[in-house]
């Protein structure tokens, strides 16, 4: 009843949140990049901030994943673990993107049942707390991490079929996480938009 109760939240949020464009704008230290195109429900955005690259390994250091199409506002809706407010949460893809000075989205090579059954896990997340244990991951956690909550939903979705952690086992670099840059590198997702305003 909570998760409901917190995808419903979200949504009248976004619904009543006006117009996301001025996300758009270089005022204020954001960053603009071209709207991406040709998305569909499942893909992944993927983003680089050069102050917490110096604490997350590799160079992408946030990660979500596209939901769906707010036609109100006329702006993709993204899934993400956020540490402040610490907790899984819902933003227009426009202000997703005017966070990083270089962005990217991923496709899945998967089928469209997979990817949407992984935006259904990550919806059922919201409102969960954020993990701050990045050297771990599990699918059926209590909190996540940005780049774990990406990975479980396809894990969950594809009954582990689909692991878009580069390095599945435990490495000096990721330890036993999942980092944005493992995603990114990973075999089963291929970029289909990328952009740097850098």
């Amino acid at each position: 009843m909570r998760r409901e109760l917190s995808v419903l939240i979200g949504v009248l949020f976004l619904l009543a949140g006006g117009s996301p464009v001025s996300a758009f704008s270089t005022s204020g230290g954001g960053y603009w990049h071209p709207y991406p195109t040709g998305l569909t429900p499942g893909d992944i955005v993927i983003g680089h901030n050069p102050l917490s690259s110096i604490i997350i390994p590799g160079y992408w250091t946030h990660v979500g994943i596209i939901a769906y199409y707010d036609s109100n506002a006329g702006d993709w809706v993204v899934v993400e673990a956020w540490d402040n407010p610490s907790e899984v949460r819902l933003v227009y893809l426009s202000q997703f993107l005017a966070r990083y000075d270089t962005v990217a989205v991923l496709r899945v090579d998967t089928t469209s049942t997979v990817r949407m059954n992984a935006v259904n896990f990550a919806l059922q997340q919201l409102g969960k707390p954020y993990d701050w244990k990045w050297w771990t991951k599990e699918v059926y956690g209590d909190s996540y991490y940005c780049s774990e909550l990406v990975w479980a939903a396809y894990m969950a979705a594809s009954n582990g079929a689909v692991d878009i952690d580069a390095n599945p086992g435990w490495s000096w670099k990721y330890l036993d996480g999942v980092a944005p840059q493992e995603i990114y590198d990973d075999s089963d997702t291929y970029v289909i938009y990328y952009d740097s305003d850098s």
